[in-house]
């Protein structure tokens, strides 16, 4: 089964430190996984995003047009 998950925020740490903890349970799970952050210029409170693939097959690519879970 596949799961496509979306975290978006501001700051960009938590954001991502989210999306890494999430990417690293679907490996432990022996699951292929994807993880593709993306954050703005600014150094501070700027916005974070981070995708996360979960799935039992192999990813053929980890750009979302559509997600299953957003946070």
């Amino acid at each position: 089964m596949q799961y496509e998950i979306i975290i978006a925020g501001f700051g960009g740490q938590g954001v991502l430190s989210m999306g890494k903890i999430l990417a690293y349970s679907g490996l432990m799970e022996d699951k292929e996984v994807t993880w593709m952050p993306s954050y703005g210029p600014e150094q501070r409170g700027g916005t974070a995003n981070v995708t996360v693939i979960l799935n039992d097959e192999r990813i053929s690519s980890p750009v979302l047009n559509e997600y299953d879970i957003a946070v």
